[in-house]
């Protein structure tokens, strides 16, 4: 009751008049002036000084103002915080991924479009950043591999053909191309095997009959760069993701189909959200672009 009573009085007093006040308030003005005069004959106090349709602070009412003010000014700060997050104008938004390349050009759109919009930013193994979804820790992420499952919303967002890097002293170096036949028996650097690129490639290499010479594993894409560069092997990447170095040389494998395809992920629950919504959306838009058309799977 009092609660009604005292949001009435400060429309009152904040808007200089009952009419104004219903309006704000969406309620019949004749409802706001009987709320006000229940609240000053319950008390014996006045309020207002009423001259026709304009009305004035008493000493009491300009008091109870500064009360209400502490109440209902914070639930209009609250609603105007809301507002703003709705309209896209402040917020956090969590994204993940597998590549950074990858990911850092989508972040790099998104806030070309929503400047105001925080970032943070998690990458990440693809069982680690899948897990952080679920858990809510990521809102949003870019995947190499996404299983079939209900509870994920995604759409592929780039495909990218996996290349091979040597350094400048390989024999291989001054080749732009080489066929699949030519990797058997190569020394090869690879990422762990729970890496995607490392298991596309694999995929293609037994789809040809063609076993690899002996392996070095690293789990470390700036170790496996090192080992390159220093003649350890050979290397293999996704195209999105290889760094132009001056001691390195990329080549494509010029007769196998292998690539990677990145999707971009969230949970079917929250697809709806806005800032996961407004990401969506962008992502959604470059993969037009790249022709690779966001049809969920």
């Amino acid at each position: 009751m009092y609660h009604n009573w005292l949001r009435s009085f400060h429309a009152v007093a904040r808007e200089g008049g009952f009419t104004a006040a219903s309006k704000v308030l969406n309620i019949g003005q004749p409802t706001v002036t009987e709320q006000v005069k229940s609240l000053e004959l319950t008390f014996g106090v006045e309020l207002f000084h009423r001259r026709g349709r304009t009305v004035t602070l008493t000493d009491t009412g300009q008091q109870l103002l500064g009360f209400t003010q502490d109440i209902f000014g914070h639930e209009e700060e609250a609603v105007g915080f809301l507002t703003a997050a709705r309209d896209l104008k402040h917020g956090r938004l969590k994204v993940g991924g597998v590549g950074s390349p990858v990911v850092m050009e989508l972040v790099d759109h998104f806030q070309e479009s929503y400047p105001d919009i925080q970032l943070n930013i998690f990458i990440a193994h693809g069982e680690e950043m899948l897990k952080s979804l679920i858990d809510f820790e990521t809102d949003v992420a870019v995947l190499a591999h996404v299983a079939d499952d209900p509870d994920l919303y995604y759409f592929p967002y780039v495909r990218s053909e996996v290349v091979l890097f040597v350094n400048t002293d390989h024999p291989w170096a001054s080749r732009r191309q080489v066929r699949i036949g030519e990797l058997a028996g190569q020394k090869f650097i690879l990422r762990e095997k729970t890496s995607t690129t490392r298991q596309t490639l694999e995929k293609g290499l037994a789809a040809a009959g063609v076993d690899l010479g002996d392996t070095l594993e690293i789990n470390s894409r700036e170790a496996v760069m090192e080992g390159i560069i220093r003649g350890l092997g050979i290397g293999a990447v996704s195209e999105l993701e290889y760094v132009a170095h001056e001691r390195l040389r990329a080549i494509r494998i010029t007769d196998a189909n292998i690539f990677i395809s990145f999707y971009v992920v969230c949970l079917n629950s929250r697809r709806t959200r806005p800032l996961i919504q407004a990401f969506l959306k962008t992502a959604e838009g470059i993969a037009a672009i790249n022709g690779t058309p966001p049809v969920q799977k």
